[in-house]
């Protein structure tokens, strides 16, 4: 017999075992698995489930939502008087597919001999398969005496095929060491974010690791994880316009800004990665041809958009100027001359009146420039000579735009967070800060006119006190929109 045939011999022999394996066999080999997982998982966990951290529970839990957003994984449910929060995500999340290969070399012969008696011959085709599971997070934070308790737990949840009813099952122990190692990294880090952005020097301290501060870099923006929505007819345009070549001063956080708005879009208003349109340090033809010009809107962006059902973000940072002949408001392109914007610029009337021939569902501006042809290193422009342009009104628009400064002021930086101040202070509303009484009504609804009630309140504030100057937003459209939900 050639090894062909043997192996069809070996297949056939599978299939016909496999036809006689009854209901109760099958359920006898699952619960020996979950028996066998629960007591090794119960051990992982007494040792590395739990950790003390010196910090507030406010901090804490900001930090638990936050690492849900880092490892890809979403809020369900949470409770900040208890301290509760229940996340998850697609299997194998937090793992990666590459990990996941390490727990199948390292559990499948042990899943195989568990089920031998009542599978038999079937067992040898059994295999671990992430695929149609969730993986749930249980995290609890306690106050203790010396500081926070923190306490993980990992769990599996899968739909039957015939019921649909949700079982929950025990991953692979393997899984469950890997899964909480990534999940400790991951909250160490941002508890590290927490206690910097917040002026906060405690170190970050582990009872099962020695002292230490983890670090993060001061550009890394990650606001308070809300579940996306999904979103898959959404297209966002993002540009980041840091470098000008010594035509006008750069803007030193521009790309900081520009990264923090694409995680933003992506992991917490669900737009696909592949529905994103990023340009950097972009010339003007680069943004006609994503953003139509003068004579057509059919761009890029055009080209991408589904008529009705799209939702379109649009987000810059990067100098803005007025036309120092006719007045009009321009972006100004990194090959742009700040003398000539009516030349060189792209004209935000011709921005909005292209967007607004989108025929989308919906069109969301944020734009963190000013057009006073000023910036935090001085003019733009030699032409003015001191002498400050005032730009024309903002042309009318049918849908929401907010944008850093009113007309005549500057748009400042936030040095510490490495952004610029309207983009910090964006991101901290739509992640949940203007959600409150102070702002408007408290109910996981963040609306156009509660944003710019926090910005006025907190980047406002923060401008004058940092440069003793003023920076007030500007908001068009329907101050009722609804721009972000939290929890979904």
């Amino acid at each position: 017999m050639t090894y062909t045939l043997r192996m069809c011999a070996v297949v056939c022999i599978a299939l016909i075992a496999a036809a006689c394996v009854t209901d109760k066999q099958y359920n006898r080999a699952i619960f020996k698995v979950e028996a066998a997982w629960k007591e090794a998982n119960e051990q992982i966990l007494a040792t590395e489930g739990k950790r003390r951290f010196t910090a507030t529970k406010q901090q804490c839990f900001l930090a638990g939502q936050m690492t849900a957003g880092r490892l890809g994984m979403v809020v369900e449910q949470q409770s900040f008087d208890t301290g509760f929060l229940f996340v998850s995500g697609a299997a194998p999340t937090p793992l990666t597919m590459e990990e996941w290969a390490l727990v199948q070399q390292a559990e499948t012969d042990n899943l195989r001999s568990l089920i031998l008696d009542d599978l038999g011959v079937v067992s040898w085709l059994v295999t671990l398969d992430p695929s149609g599971k969730d993986v749930l997070a249980n995290i609890f934070i306690s106050e203790k005496d010396d500081g926070m308790e923190v306490s993980v737990g990992l769990r599996l949840r899968s739909t039957g095929s015939k019921s649909g009813k949700k079982k929950r099952l025990q991953p692979p122990p393997t899984a469950m060491q890997i899964g909480l190692s990534k999940f400790w990294a991951a909250f160490e880090m941002e508890l590290a974010a927490v206690l910097s952005k917040y002026g906060d020097s405690m170190p970050v301290t582990a009872s099962t690791q020695p002292t230490h501060k983890s670090e993060i870099p001061a550009t890394a923006v990650v606001p308070p994880a809300v579940k996306p929505a999904g979103n898959p007819d959404a297209v966002a345009v993002i540009i980041g316009n840091r470098n000008y070549g010594g035509r006008a001063p750069s803007v030193e956080f521009a790309h900081n800004d520009a990264d923090a708005m694409q995680r933003y879009f992506v992991e917490f208003l669900g737009v696909s990665k592949r529905n994103v349109i990023e340009l950097r340090d972009a010339k003007l033809a680069e943004m006609e041809s994503v953003l139509g010009n003068p004579r057509t809107h059919q761009g890029k962006l055009w080209r991408w958009v589904r008529p009705k059902d799209s939702d379109v973000f649009f987000f810059y940072s990067g100098h803005g100027m007025p036309g120092l002949k006719d007045g009009r408001r321009y972006l100004l392109p990194v090959d742009g001359n700040p003398d000539t914007p009516e030349l060189q610029g792209y004209a935000l009337e011709v921005l909005y009146r292209n967007l607004d021939k989108l025929d989308a569902r919906s069109v969301t501006v944020f734009i963190d420039a000013c057009f006073s042809g000023e910036s935090p290193r001085g003019p733009l422009t030699r032409k003015a000579s001191g002498i400050r342009v005032v730009p024309k009104e903002e042309p009318m628009v049918t849908f929401t735009v907010l944008s850093a400064a009113s007309s005549e002021q500057i748009a400042s930086w936030d040095e510490q967070a490495n952004h610029g101040l309207f983009t910090k202070h964006l991101l901290d509303a739509l992640s949940g800060a203007a959600d409150g009484k102070r702002y408007g009504k408290p109910d996981g609804r963040i609306t156009l006119s509660e944003i710019k009630s926090y910005l006025d309140r907190e980047m406002t504030y923060a401008a004058r006190r940092q440069y003793g100057r003023m920076q007030e937003a500007t908001a068009i459209g329907d101050s009722e929109k609804v721009i972000v939900t939290l929890g979904r």
